[in-house]
């Protein structure tokens, strides 16, 4: 049986539990090593996901965006906003949704031409008090223990088109970036978009509003962000793409299919047994299976065949490799 890195070159890598059938797709690469860091998430610096250069870089660059959204927002609304960076790492989409407060606001964003959705979590109480400055009040809310009106969102969208509009203007020397707001969602059930293993840098920023004090988070996909990073930071060892693969990021793509799970189904033919022995097997029996019939397994996307491959075990897993495309 070929090992992962054979597997991952010929373009899918999958697991198949031993009874149920259907495989997961994983993404057809491998995972930058990472060092471990406190409550699960992956360290940036130190021998992580970044060199310390890049990540000394990335840091100064979220402190300066705090200082000019915070002098905008003061000059807006006339009131002493005052924004700092708070925390800054990677951790898991589904550490990242843990860890929002109840009732929650996320909105999700673009980033064209990036890949994959953002999500900007304003929690209610600074959006009430937000909403409440816009509406030509003193910004500071009795009432802020509850989720947003569909009105209050739309109204804090103009200040989440703001504080989005500010992170992309550092970015330019290097891409431009266009924020587009995609939706919100108060409920993190239904964020199923976004795989729950997904890389997430995560942005958080101290905001003091008057005699308030909150924090708004910022989640961006790490694959997506990491070579934007690198080049900001004057990485050398980021490489062009080759011909192939510009053209493949040339072909027009939806980002928001990026992270939609899709059943796979892998089938072997050629056992047959009589009814009078399938009507006599009892647990504990065995079938006698020819090796040969794992040669030719068939991969099922949604309940249509579109691969054959070896079915096999790669790492102590039960696994498939993908040996031909089946022509529609």
């Amino acid at each position: 049986m070929p090992s992962t890195q054979e597997m991952i070159e010929a373009g899918v890598s999958t697991s198949v539990p031993v009874e149920g059938g259907e495989v997961a797709a994983t993404p057809a690469k491998e995972s930058a090593p990472a060092s471990a860091a406190p409550g699960g998430t992956k360290g940036l610096g130190q021998g992580g996901l970044l060199p310390e250069a890049a990540l000394r870089k990335l840091r100064a660059q979220q402190q300066e965006f705090a200082r000019t959204l915070g002098a905008r927002l003061s000059i807006s609304f006339r009131l002493d906003f005052s924004v700092t960076l708070a925390g800054l790492q990677t951790i898991s989409f589904q550490k990242f949704v843990e860890r929002a407060g109840m009732p929650l606001h996320f909105t999700l964003f673009r980033l064209d031409p990036l890949r994959g959705i953002g999500l900007l979590e304003i929690p209610p109480p600074l959006g009430l008090n937000i909403v409440d400055c816009l509406m030509g009040g003193a910004g500071k809310v009795d009432n802020t223990a509850r989720a947003l009106t569909e009105i209050e969102s739309a109204l804090l969208d103009q200040v989440s088109d703001v504080v989005l509009g500010e992170w992309c203007l550092p970015w330019t020397s290097v891409q431009e970036l266009k924020p587009a707001l995609a939706g919100h969602e108060i409920d993190v059930r239904f964020l199923n978009a976004i795989s729950r293993e997904t890389l997430i840098l995560e942005l958080s920023f101290e905001v003091v509003m008057g005699e308030s004090k909150e924090r708004f988070r910022l989640g961006l996909p790490y694959t997506s962000m990491e070579p934007l990073i690198r080049r900001f930071a004057g990485d050398d060892d980021v490489k062009e793409p080759s011909p192939a693969a510009a053209t493949v990021a040339a072909m027009r793509w939806n980002p928001q299919l990026d992270d939609i799970a899709v059943p796979l189904t892998v089938t072997c033919s050629g056992l047959e047994l009589t009814v009078q022995s399938l009507a006599g097997l009892k647990v504990g029996d065995h079938v006698p299976v020819d090796p040969e019939q794992f040669t030719d397994a068939r991969i099922q996307v949604n309940g249509v065949t579109k691969f054959a491959g070896m079915l096999g075990t790669s790492e102590g897993r039960w696994a498939v490799q993908v040996t031909r495309i089946l022509e529609a």
